[in-house]
């Protein structure tokens, strides 16, 4: 970025930091989710699909897995996190922050209904994994012909 090459003196600092953020924030950061702002507002997610069920990944790298939640409401899924807020650290003054504390909320619209009593969520190094089955009356059902005499 163009200002950082600029030096600074340390007078009028928090106003570079703030320039600083303001064009990561415009120009997109890591996670922002199509010119969504940077942080967590928008979690990366891929969603495979099988016959049976969905498979949903989460990329959460940061948050406690009992941050998480997740709530099912027919074909839809919804993630929510909550980051633990953080200070500064005693003593030090911050000079640069990229590490946002941002809590996210994320919904996804899924093809079929979900049968919630059979989710499976699992949490591994920031990803969070989960299994929607698809609800019993979403599966398709074979149907006998009866033969007439």
């Amino acid at each position: 970025m163009l200002l950082n090459v600029i030096e600074r003196n340390g007078r009028g600092s928090s106003l570079w930091n703030e320039l600083d953020r303001l064009h990561d924030e415009l120009s997109g950061g890591f996670f922002s989710g199509g010119g969504a702002t940077r942080g967590f507002h928008n979690p990366p997610v891929n969603v495979y699909l099988n016959q049976d069920d969905v498979l949903l990944t989460a990329l959460v790298p940061g948050f406690d897995p009992s941050s998480i939640e997740l709530l099912i409401i027919e074909n839809k899924v919804q993630i929510k996190g909550i980051s633990k807020k953080t200070e500064g650290l005693e003593g030090y003054e911050t000079h640069r922050q990229e590490i946002e504390n941002r809590d996210f909320d994320r919904t996804i619209e899924l093809p079929f209904r979900v049968d919630s009593n059979k989710v499976d969520a699992k949490f591994k190094n920031g990803i969070l994994s989960v299994k929607l089955p698809k609800a019993e009356a979403d599966k398709p059902k074979k149907i006998s012909v009866q033969i007439e005499n």
